[in-house]
């Protein structure tokens, strides 16, 4: 129930987060699930300081919750405590070495506080540790990008990583992002178009409104801001 409160957290879908926390509390404020489901809603309501006291409050209850150590990890890397989220992240990692947000928590401290190198390292066990899929590849390609000298590397990384997976989400904004970098609208714009056949999401059209607007085409642009919007 922690990870299904996450993931609506995570979709947008707020009431249904909290609606969710009202039911588990009903069952038992004993458990951590009810506290982290609640610590997602404040999380993704930008009230960091209440999910960083609902997470703790979980691992008082559990203190081998994952999902309590990411959710307590994230809203102290939000609040610029970057090195307390960097324990959590990594003891999430000790809990749950197969589970890639353990790592994407982690690498994300790194890049905050500027520490390339360590994302580059651990970008690369993940890369060896979990296998070349899209997720794997995308991390790897993401701390790429913050170097001038590897962005060749990201780009190659990003074609694998969209050939295995075409859909994935992270994959297409980080892409598009290099592509924004090196001027290439059009080859962005089929991207996220060919992106957005099959899914609607709304950071796609909100980037493919900006790369419409790049090339002169503003009422194209508006439609897909109206459609991010909705």
């Amino acid at each position: 129930m922690d990870v299904y409160g996450y993931l609506l957290a995570r979709e947008g879908r707020l009431e249904d987060v909290e609606n969710l926390g009202c039911r588990l509390f009903n069952i038992s404020d004993q458990h951590a699930e009810p506290w982290v489901v609640s610590g997602c809603h404040s999380f993704y309501s930008k009230r960091y300081s209440r999910a960083l006291y609902l997470g703790a409050k979980a691992i008082q209850l559990n203190s081998n919750s994952v999902q309590a150590l990411l959710l307590k990890g994230a809203a102290l890397r939000n609040m610029g405590r970057v090195q307390e989220a960097i324990i959590h992240f990594r003891e999430a990692i000790r809990l749950a070495p197969c589970r890639l947000d353990c790592y994407e928590g982690l690498i994300e401290c790194y890049l905050a506080s500027n520490s390339i190198r360590e994302a580059m390292v651990m970008a690369n066990n993940v890369y060896k540790t979990l296998g070349a899929n899209a997720q794997t590849l995308t991390l790897l390609a993401t701390v790429c990008l913050e170097d001038p000298v590897t962005q060749e590397k990201a780009k190659t990384l990003l074609d694998k990583a969209l050939n295995q997976r075409p859909d994935y989400i992270k994959a297409v904004v980080k892409k598009a992002e290099l592509l924004s970098r090196e001027q290439k609208y059009e080859d962005g714009i089929a991207l996220l178009r060919n992106a957005l056949a099959n899914q609607s999401d709304c950071v796609l059209h909100r980037i493919l409104g900006d790369f419409l607007v790049a090339v002169n085409e503003y009422q194209e642009a508006m439609d897909q801001y109206s459609i991010a919007l909705r």
